[in-house]
């Protein structure tokens, strides 16, 4: 087990060293580098129905992702449904180291956004970005811990792993189209993610056992009792794109606009009627 997540660990530092050795071709960023190329053909195939998707799905990660754990946990706890009670505890320890390591890696490598180093970038002004750092990309790295942790957790779900991994796949592309991050910072958010929930999976015995001793609820075993968790899960994933969507008329219809100043920590919000 300490073999495994010590080999996980490795190769995220040496995936990490690498891109740092590179920072220096990377900004400027050089027009003929394979990442500013990939950037491009992806980040230029605007029309009408990604214009439209993406946006939505790519605001719902956070919903998505509180509302997945703690949903699950909550009814499978009033269920009595140990196992997955505790793939809810797991998956949220997963999201959280994922988003802990994203965060310090953009406070060492801080590198800008591909709006601000390239040129002719489609790009929302008025979309809302919680720092003005590109590598490596959190929405990626806790849309992929999730969906790595539900998968090791629900192995004979083919429905639900489809379902994860290609939501998983739309917000980490959907980051290229938007403009906000190159390839390199989506694959290396992929990476940590995954890598995450295989540690936290990988200590999923001595993390459960901390927390039966933490609630005094010794004895409850972490067996797989086929409940509802496949439809609860994928709910949520429908009821995030639904509430985001239609806030998202409703903004427009008021013309609600809020944007993030990374660069002077500000939150500019106008609202019209």
């Amino acid at each position: 087990m300490r073999y495994r997540i010590f080999n996980i660990l490795a190769l995220l530092f040496i995936l990490n060293i690498s891109l740092f050795a590179q920072r220096r071709d990377l900004i400027p960023p050089d027009p003929d580098n394979a990442d500013v190329k990939i950037f491009r053909s992806i980040n230029n195939l605007q029309c009408g129905l990604l214009n439209t998707v993406i946006p939505v799905t790519d605001k719902s990660i956070l919903f998505t992702s509180t509302l997945v754990p703690a949903g699950l946990f909550a009814y499978s706890r009033s269920q009595k449904n140990y196992y997955d009670e505790n793939t809810a505890v797991l998956t949220a320890l997963s999201e959280g180291l994922s988003a802990g390591i994203t965060f310090g890696l953009k406070n060492i490598f801080k590198r800008d956004r591909p709006f601000k180093t390239l040129s002719n970038v489609h790009y929302d002004k008025s979309r809302f970005l919680l720092d003005r750092y590109s590598f490596p990309s959190g929405h990626s790295a806790i849309s992929f811990s999730m969906a790595t942790s539900l998968t090791l957790r629900y192995p004979d779900e083919p429905v639900l792993i489809s379902v994860v991994y290609f939501y998983s796949t739309v917000i980490a592309l959907g980051r290229i189209y938007l403009g906000v991050h190159y390839p390199s910072d989506v694959l290396a958010g992929m990476l940590i993610g995954s890598g995450s929930a295989a540690i936290v999976y990988s200590l999923r015995k001595e993390i459960i056992k901390g927390k039966n001793s933490l609630f005094r609820e010794d004895g409850r075993e972490d067996i797989n009792q086929k409940s509802i968790s496949t439809g609860l899960i994928l709910t949520s994933f429908i009821i995030s794109d639904a509430v985001n969507y239609f806030t998202d008329k409703i903004n427009l219809k008021r013309n609600i606009n809020v944007e993030f100043n990374g660069f002077e920590n500000r939150i500019d919000i106008s609202v019209g009627f």
